[in-house]
């Protein structure tokens, strides 16, 4: 018993609890805070259909729910796509030059050169590739 106390199997497990416990208690949190935003009439509709209570949603009540889940759906594709955001502006992996990295290789420069310099930079006053 002693041997697998101090084992480090038992160590790397412990870290996973603490580590997956602090993302399943972020993600509950998250979950929470979501749901105490949304308006009232939502908040009573998705009571209702974690409930099973289907039957009594109301038709007024559709239209809200869907634009909620359109707009999260969204949100989440728009987040996860691939791209590469230069001058400014976000460029889709698949519509870049050659569709290599020699694209964001030949277009990252000039974003460097015409944006200003940052907080950081002044007060540490790095140049950071600038001429």
């Amino acid at each position: 018993m002693t041997a697998f106390l101090s084992s480090a199997a038992l160590g790397w497990f412990l870290r996973r609890i603490l580590d997956w416990g602090g993302w399943l208690g972020a993600a509950l949190l998250a979950v929470i805070n979501f749901y105490n935003a949304l308006p009232p009439e939502l908040q009573v509709v998705i009571t209702k259909i974690v409930a099973g209570n289907w039957q009594e949603i109301t038709l007024g009540a559709v239209p809200g729910l869907v634009a909620l889940l359109w707009s999260q759906i969204q949100s989440f594709r728009a987040t996860v796509r691939p791209q590469v955001v230069i001058d400014g502006q976000q460029l889709p992996i698949n519509k870049m030059p050659h569709r290599e990295a020699t694209g964001v290789e030949e277009l990252s420069p000039t974003a460097l050169e015409k944006r200003g310099e940052t907080l950081v930079e002044k007060l540490l006053k790095l140049k950071l590739g600038r001429p």
